[in-house]
């Protein structure tokens, strides 16, 4: 078929094509997929007491995060429709199912009365519009995946409005800084590339892969910690780094719970 064939895609990067490894397009942004393959096993660890406690499903971000780097891989090795398919719909995944997983309940329509469950039925029903329509209409995907962008980032800022918590302000502003350099590097690889490779530097999509894990996974912290601040403020939630919970601007953050009991959280 078609689809699976090398260069099928409808998109071609700025980094030139086969000129590393004659096996694989486009060597560097296969590469610097690494944090989405090497860093979810150790964030399954860090979060256990939160997947624990609060939300078990936070298990599944990692594991589409994994999906999203090993299509990355795949589509940059490739180049292939099929390949490009995977790794916009892999996104559209993680998107949907941080919505499914973190959108406040205040938020929602009254018709939900503030069900979770329900909540995540209407989200799964809209992931599994927006992939066929991706499928169908493979063009509108990038437009697709940053239409979600100003909305997170509003509410992102709405959180934060609502937060005492001078860590979490930090790593807030941190969270939208690496987002609008992600996405730059994005735009100007994507229609800019005379210039970058005039200059003999075409690499700018993989600063992408690698801001964008960061930004995405400050996000995800943020957002976890907010829902925890939300549901279950009395097991008193708070940001930690690891390895040191003194490297605020070097570690990684992520979301512990200083009161937990043995009993999980009722959603």
């Amino acid at each position: 078929m078609k689809e699976f064939e090398r260069g099928s895609a409808a998109i071609d990067w700025c980094e030139d094509n086969y000129a590393v490894v004659a096996s694989i397009a486009e060597f560097y942004n296969v590469v610097s997929n690494a944090l989405f393959l090497l860093m979810p096993p150790l964030l399954l660890y860090l979060f256990r007491q939160y997947a624990r406690q609060v939300n078990p499903s936070v298990n599944i971000m990692w594991v589409l995060l994994m999906v999203v780097g090993a299509s990355s891989v795949y589509f940059h090795t490739t180049l292939s429709m099929f390949g490009q398919l995977l790794d916009e719909i892999a996104i559209i995944w993680v998107v949907w199912c941080g919505i499914a997983l973190w959108y406040p309940k205040r938020y929602y329509p009254s018709q939900l009365n503030g069900n979770r469950k329900y909540f995540k039925i209407c989200i799964l029903l809209g992931c599994l519009s927006t992939t066929a329509l991706a499928c169908i209409h493979p063009a509108v995907n990038s437009y697709f995946m940053f239409m979600f962008v100003p909305p997170s980032v509003y509410m992102l800022y709405l959180e934060l409005q609502r937060n005492t918590c001078k860590r979490v302000s930090h790593l807030g502003k941190t969270c939208a800084a690496l987002w609008i350099i992600a996405v730059s590097c994005w735009l100007l690889d994507m229609f800019m590339c005379s210039m970058w490779q005039a200059l003999s530097f075409p690499y700018l999509h993989c600063f992408w892969h690698i801001i964008v894990f960061i930004s995405a996974y400050t996000g995800i912290v943020l957002f976890a910690y907010f829902d925890a601040m939300n549901e279950c403020p009395e097991m008193g939630p708070t940001l930690k780094y690891w390895p040191n919970d003194t490297w605020t601007n070097m570690g990684i953050p992520y979301v512990a719970l200083k009161c937990a009991g043995n009993m999980p959280h009722d959603d």
